[in-house]
């Protein structure tokens, strides 16, 4: 199966001799290029920041229907008991 090239674009940004120094430091101890390690860490920050994105608007989302779910729940109390 041959393998799907996507488009790569370079960014570039600037930061503090310390964490490029701890950047160099894991990259060299992971084996993997500074490139992708921070690829990779960018990538799971960005998957962090969503899900906790999702889970704050399904938490909004169940406290802003509560009374319906409640009242629904109640009339459901009533449907075994005849």
């Amino acid at each position: 199966m041959p393998s799907i090239k996507t488009k790569k674009e370079r960014l570039s940004f600037f930061v503090d001799r310390d964490l490029s120094e701890r950047v160099e430091k894991i990259s060299k101890q992971t084996n993997q290029t500074m490139s992708e390690l921070t690829c990779k860490a960018l990538q799971a920050y960005i998957e962090q920041i969503e899900k906790e994105k999702t889970e704050q608007e399904l938490t909004d989302g169940y406290k802003a229907n509560y009374d319906y779910y409640s009242k629904s729940q109640e009339e459901w109390n009533y449907a075994d008991k005849e």
